[in-house]
């Protein structure tokens, strides 16, 4: 429990923070252009003479911070993979500057490779303030008090201090772990009956299993916010179901990067928060791509392990080059093909959406759950969960036609029916689809 002083002291944090966004948001394109430029030409300074990764990196790549001219100069910068963060010690990791001011916070590990990075309190509280500012976007100004947040609540997860950022203004009566059993966070859903919910889709969709299993709705959620994760169709298809009256919506974050991007409320597209990162898309090589490339970031908000041209996020997207009709200019991506650690390959070494699989079966009859996994090019093993009042020879049929057509016969399929498929250890995440084929850096 903080004290009241403690309280108003956060909150004068968030004003001061909330402020910075909402002037931010109002900025022209030339304006956030040169925000960003300044800002990665300061990064790039305070890396280099300061963070011992950054030293060892770009001594190694020949790079110096004068090399930095111009935009066409940004592929100078060597990019940084997750490898890198877990290879380097916290000595390293971490500014000279920020050691006695920061939190020490772990990827959840999606991509199957956790890391370690330090934050800075400001950072957390633009992070905090930007979705703040969002919030208010979604609930048209007039927010939403009946509200519950499903979080990891791990002390070194970027959700576990954002959660203790949002305890200034949400009490911890609704802030819910989502290691909590899947019973005991639908009960608690049933009793608060929330008009609005933020989730990871896998969490939502443990629950809505659970309420579709008691054959319940709930009617009063508005909103349902989902992060981290990507969301399939399968589960925006059950949410659906047992949400009849919510509107899903989606934001972009990171443990490395913060607030990436945020869908639009107008447009299937997601607008890249400019004044946070620069975003890139580049293919195999690391050159710029208009065409379906790998994610790569730079976060201008944090000084204390600065995150400069990071590709270890592992998504894969490319960019919209029409103008928005909600009348954004901020940049943005058409769609998030997925994390290329859950990108498939056929024999002849063609990569496969992993949406492909989850749009092609999300109807099947029967099915409960199930997961994808990738040993070898060309095979898939689909463990499969059954209702129970389902058949198991329909579904297995209805599985491997679904999977047959959408796949064109691209790959052998190997179905085994399971009881229960469960997250990995470590995590409280369940993924649809795992690729276990070596990956690019």
């Amino acid at each position: 429990m903080y004290t009241p002083t403690q309280i108003l002291t956060r909150g004068r944090r968030l004003h001061a923070a909330l402020d910075q966004v909402i002037e931010q948001r109002g900025w022209s394109t030339p304006k956030r252009r040169a925000h960003q430029w300044r800002t990665l030409r300061a990064l790039v300074k305070h890396a280099h003479e300061k963070v011992p990764l950054y030293q060892r990196l770009f001594e190694q790549a020949g790079f110096t911070p004068a090399m930095l001219d111009d935009w066409d100069d940004l592929s100078k910068l060597p990019i940084l993979t997750k490898q890198d963060l877990r290879a380097a010690s916290k000595e390293e990791l971490i500014s000279k500057d920020n050691r006695d001011e920061v939190r020490w916070i772990s990827s959840s590990g999606s991509t199957g490779i956790p890391a370690s990075m330090a934050r800075t309190e400001e950072s957390l509280w633009h992070y905090m303030a930007w979705n703040t500012a969002l919030f208010y976007d979604w609930c048209q100004g007039r927010p939403i008090g009946n509200g519950l947040y499903l979080v990891d609540m791990a002390r070194d997860s970027i959700d576990y201090a954002a959660a203790d950022l949002l305890r200034t203004t949400v009490p911890d009566s609704r802030l819910l772990s989502v290691h909590d059993p899947v019973a005991k966070l639908t009960d608690k859903l049933l009793g608060i009956a929330p008009e609005f919910v933020s989730s990871y889709p896998s969490t939502l969709r443990a629950i809505a299993l659970e309420l579709r299993d008691q054959k319940r709705v709930v009617k009063q959620t508005r909103i349902i916010h989902l992060t981290s994760e990507m969301l399939d169709a399968h589960t925006k298809h059950l949410l659906g179901q047992v949400f009849p009256n919510a509107r899903l919506i989606e934001t972009y974050t990171s443990t490395e990067g913060g607030l990436v991007a945020w869908q639009c409320l107008h447009d299937a597209r997601w607008h890249i928060a400019e004044t946070n990162v620069i975003c890139e898309i580049v293919d195999e090589n690391g050159r710029p791509t208009n065409g379906l490339g790998n994610i790569v970031i730079t976060d201008l908000t944090n000084t204390a392990t600065p995150m400069l041209r990071y590709r270890g996020l592992g998504d894969l997207a490319r960019w919209e080059t029409e103008p928005c009709p909600c009348g954004s200019s901020a940049r943005s991506i058409r769609q998030i093909e997925g994390r290329s650690a859950a990108m498939l390959r056929a024999q002849s070494g063609t990569l496969i959406s992993p949406y492909v699989i989850t749009n092609a079966i999300e109807e099947v009859p029967g099915l409960a759950q199930y997961q994808v996994v990738q040993k070898q090019p060309g095979v898939l093993e689909v463990r499969v969960v059954i209702e129970d009042c389902a058949s198991k020879g329909c579904v297995e049929s209805g599985v491997q036609a679904a999977l047959n057509e959408a796949l064109g016969g691209a790959v052998d399929l190997q179905m085994s029916f399971v009881s229960v498929i469960a997250a990995p250890a470590g995590s409280h995440k369940v993924p649809l689809v795992i690729s276990e084929l070596p990956l690019a850096a």
